[in-house]
């Protein structure tokens, strides 16, 4: 039922945003993108091939054109006047997602209950996004409603995968977090700090520092860290975004489309420090009694990668590695991570 729930959500919030949309400036906007993010920690993507902790993610994502304006922002924007201000003196893309996160131990053949490794775990939620931007920053706004737990279907999803590429199944997720509702709410702002221009090149060197938080009962923390880009042609916004932070995705914008005889590649790396208060996937559920490990509270991330995008199409592909999250099995983790977006214009 819970799952139901979510589905209807997401598909309410589809038909709200299908009403009557309202510019915000005297140019009528153009466009919308669509998004397509996978996290894996699979050699065929790149990654260690490793199977545990941060398994997988997979994310669908929508961006309306900038400055255009969806009937549901109104509930986002009144009941602040900080917001209210920022959007009247930005520009503006907002976005809805449907998202869905696998967390498991590192031995997934094991049927019994592993008490010194982190619990099976599954995210469903269903994400409202809003970006204000200006040219020296963007402001991110993420709502979340979900949950975790069964009707998270992660053992489904997670074997019958496993099922369809002949691989061994995880035995273990009779053991999963229980089920919870989930209402997250994350923030990130970043700056164009740095950056330098050719005729020729275009933007080919940025550097982009940022922080943020994530308050809720998934996530309590607070982050800050800093990317360096280098390549042809670099957009015009603030770095390429993740499945778990989607703080700068595609953005819609008339300079965005590229004509068919041109088009832009970057490569990237980043740093990033996270202060963690609490974290459903170690701490275990809110309101009960579950399976949890104990977490460290500070972690650091790494990440590099590359990103092209010819006409109407992007690609975008990182390395993440995070330090150890929690004291049962001290060890860094990595993962792959794709994004594919098609920005259509009207």
């Amino acid at each position: 039922m819970k799952l139901l729930f979510v589905l209807c959500l997401f598909i309410f919030a589809q038909n709200l945003s299908a009403q009557t949309l309202e510019p915000t400036k005297d140019l009528p906007p153009r466009g919308e993108s669509f998004t397509f993010y996978l996290e894996n920690d699979t050699r065929r993507m790149g990654g260690p091939n490793s199977d545990d902790g941060y398994s997988n993610g997979v994310r669908f994502s929508y961006v309306y054109a900038e400055d255009q304006v969806p009937s549901w922002v109104s509930s986002w924007t009144d009941w602040s006047e900080t917001l209210r201000n920022e959007f009247k003196k930005s520009t503006t893309n907002f976005g809805i997602s449907l998202a869905h996160q696998i967390y498991t131990p590192k031995d997934t053949d094991k049927k019994e209950f592993i008490p010194d490794d982190r619990p099976y775990a599954a995210w469903l939620y269903l994400g409202l996004t809003a970006n204000f931007k200006t040219p020296t920053h963007s402001h991110f706004l993420e709502l979340d409603i979900g949950l975790v737990g069964a009707g998270a279907l992660g053992e489904k999803i997670q074997n019958d995968f496993h099922r369809l590429i002949d691989i061994p199944t995880a035995e273990g997720w009779a053991h999963e977090l229980a089920s919870e509702p989930t209402l997250q709410l994350g923030y990130t702002q970043k700056l164009r700090f740095f950056q330098l221009n050719d005729e020729k090149w275009g933007r080919y060197l940025d550097v982009i520092p940022s922080y943020g938080g994530n308050f809720g009962n998934v996530l309590i923390s607070a982050h800050t860290g800093m990317m360096l880009r280098a390549g042809w042609n670099l957009p015009d916004d603030f770095g390429p975004a993740t499945l778990s932070s989607p703080n700068t995705e595609a953005i819609v914008e008339n300079k965005t489309i590229l004509s068919a005889d041109n088009w832009r590649a970057y490569g990237f790396a980043g740093i990033k420090g996270n202060a963690i208060a609490r974290n459903i996937f170690l701490d275990g559920n809110t309101f009960r009694d579950s399976h949890r490990v104990k977490k460290y509270p500070f972690t650091l991330e790494t990440e590099f990668g590359y990103a092209v995008q010819i006409t109407n199409w992007s690609f975008t592909w990182r390395f993440v590695t995070v330090s150890p999250e929690f004291e049962e099995r001290s060890e860094f983790s990595s993962y792959a991570s794709i994004a594919i977006s098609y920005l259509r214009d009207f």
